[in-house]
């Protein structure tokens, strides 16, 4: 039986996962219509793409999965959706790889750090109220006014770590 996780956008912590992806898509529904935005099948189809689990995808691996339902391949449609979903807090471009997650922090604006696996792909996304605290007041005291915040952190997940170790002790 899936236990379902206190945080789900820590992905190896056991969850249930089809539930934490349609508690995504319902609160991106919720956001774009808050902000009198469109959400398109092409931003919805993108984004359930992301939603599928929770490692990053980069534009073209997107490209390749995307339905274009017997339409002929239009690779700046899905730009768009990315540009869009970001633009929106819905997902996040790790740029280490030039790829994109999607974001399981259901909060209006928040700051997010980003634990990406180098070796499995496996991408956590953790929020950290000191940090985001820290970076409000920074701004403030500076007059700048922050629209996002992102820190990202490249290493080895739990699992890839421990295979490492096994390997060589």
């Amino acid at each position: 039986m899936t236990q379902i996780a206190a945080d789900p956008s820590l992905p190896l912590s056991p969850h249930d996962h089809r539930s934490c992806a349609s508690d995504a898509l319902a609160h991106a529904e919720a956001v774009c219509e808050s902000r009198n935005k469109r959400f398109t099948e092409n931003r919805r189809a993108v984004l359930k793409l992301l939603l599928d689990d929770h490692r990053a995808l980069g534009a073209y691996e997107i490209l390749r999965r995307f339905d274009w339902g017997g339409r002929s391949r239009a690779p700046v449609q899905v730009y768009r959706a990315l540009d869009f979903l970001e633009s929106m807090g819905l997902v996040h471009r790790v740029a280490s790889s030039n790829a994109y997650v999607a974001c399981y922090r259901l909060a209006e604006r928040h700051g997010a750090v980003l634990f990406v696996c180098e070796t499995c792909g496996v991408v956590m996304e953790c929020g950290e109220l000191n940090l985001q605290s820290m970076m409000d007041k920074l701004a403030r005291q500076s007059g700048f006014t922050i629209h996002s915040q992102l820190l990202e952190a490249v290493g080895h997940c739990p699992s890839c770590a421990r295979a490492a170790e096994a390997v060589d002790p």
